[in-house]
């Protein structure tokens, strides 16, 4: 297993994880849109380079394991820098092994040498929060909280055709009929 940055060449195995990702989420109501993530990847490699970090997890085989989005900003109140959590996700097959615990040390490292004050990380996604509270709280960081939230809105829409045509790019699987009952297709 490498832990890596993430290259422009993993663009369509990272927007079927992000897809992926989609079905597992607390907040799975949220509209499914292939093309911001394929904005915010562009964004990324082409103006956020430095304040943002994608790391990925590439399991032998070349398929990519997981993966952790991370920025470092000012602190609203300081010019000292915080390391912020954007997103993180490990794939099914790989959780429980040591691939999230790799992903967070070098989340770690990249903000240290960003010159970060402190790392946050959350949970969002509902999924696994006793075993991830866990190997945070082994890898040194501390409970400050929990994350809260109110839906403002019915549960979102996915794009079928676009959906569907990422997935068979990347060569994934069918994922099943879960997505598809959740998710309305747009009109």
């Amino acid at each position: 297993m490498e832990i890596r940055r993430a290259r422009i060449s993993d663009r369509e195995a990272l927007i079927e994880m992000a897809l992926e990702n989609q079905r597992d989420l607390a907040y799975g109501h949220i509209t499914v849109a292939p093309h911001r993530v394929e904005q915010t990847l562009r964004d990324l490699f082409e103006h956020n380079a430095g304040s943002h970090v994608l790391l990925v997890a590439e399991a032998q085989n070349g398929q990519l394991a997981g993966g952790l989005l991370a920025c470092v900003q000012r602190y609203y109140f300081s010019d000292e820098l915080q390391a912020q959590l954007i997103q993180w996700y490990v794939r099914r097959p790989f959780r429980g092994t040591s691939v999230a615990p790799r992903l967070v040390k070098a989340y770690v490292a990249w903000a240290r040498t960003r010159g970060a004050s402190e790392v946050f990380m959350g949970i969002t996604s509902g999924q696994e929060m006793t075993l991830t509270h866990r190997m945070l709280t082994r890898l040194g960081f501390g409970h400050l909280g929990g994350n809260y939230g109110v839906k403002l809105r019915p549960r979102g829409r996915c794009d079928h055709a676009l959906f569907s045509r990422h997935q068979r790019a990347a060569g994934a699987p069918d994922l099943g009929p879960g997505l598809r009952a959740r998710h309305r297709p747009v009109p």
